[in-house]
């Protein structure tokens, strides 16, 4: 199965109070950490942006990036944007699936994504759940959901986690999860300064 991924970085980061995506982390920014693990483990990695005016920090090289369809209508629009991007072909290849993140997730390893994909068998989508919070963002999808999403779309719902119910889904509850990672460390995100100050001092240990 070829596996690429989707990193959504178009969001305006207002909980943050700045660009997420720039921030420090490690020895790069969030979206830099970020794009280097999910380079390891799938290809292309395909980033999302708000649009041309979007500034962001130096990145790898490897990686594509796509422009959203409809900048600041939520992250449903940047996983369509991005899904008939990678099926529209050209120098990007084929995939059957592919890996869904923001740009904040300081925890992600290649393993991880590796682990979710092992669940996709004869699913549309993989998606943990937390309690009873589906985590859209840390997910897998296959390329045949667009016309789903689209649907809902169209039919102006724009949260991801609905797009567990229109297609076939497999949810992986916490205790399989924890089974995985105990502290389910992956799922970590970073939407305000507290987050990003506890996962700088989490990752430098």
């Amino acid at each position: 199965m070829l596996v690429g991924s989707l990193i959504l970085a178009g969001g305006r980061s207002r909980r943050m109070g700045k660009p997420k995506e720039s921030l420090a982390f490690g020895t790069s920014t969030l979206l830099g950490h970020t794009s280097d693990v999910v380079l390891d483990c799938a290809w292309p990695v395909l980033v999302v942006t708000r649009d041309s005016a979007q500034q962001l920090p130096p990145l790898s090289l490897e990686l594509a990036f796509v422009h959203d369809d409809q900048p600041d209508k939520g992250p449903l629009q940047a996983i369509a944007t991005g899904m008939k991007k990678l099926l529209a072909g050209g120098d990007l290849g084929p995939q059957d699936a592919i890996f869904v993140t923001g740009c904040d997730a300081p925890f992600l390893t290649s393993d991880t994504v590796a682990w979710l994909v092992g669940h996709l068998g004869d699913f549309q989508c993989v998606v943990p759940k937390t309690g009873d919070t589906l985590q859209p963002l840390c997910a897998v999808y296959r390329l045949d959901c667009l016309p789903a999403i689209e649907a809902l779309l169209a039919a102006g719902i724009d949260t991801p986690r609905t797009v567990a119910e229109k297609v076939r889904t497999k949810i992986l509850d916490e205790a399989a999860m924890r089974a995985f990672d105990k502290d389910l460390k992956f799922l970590r995100t970073c939407n305000t300064p507290e987050d990003y100050e506890a996962a700088r001092r989490a990752f430098s240990k």
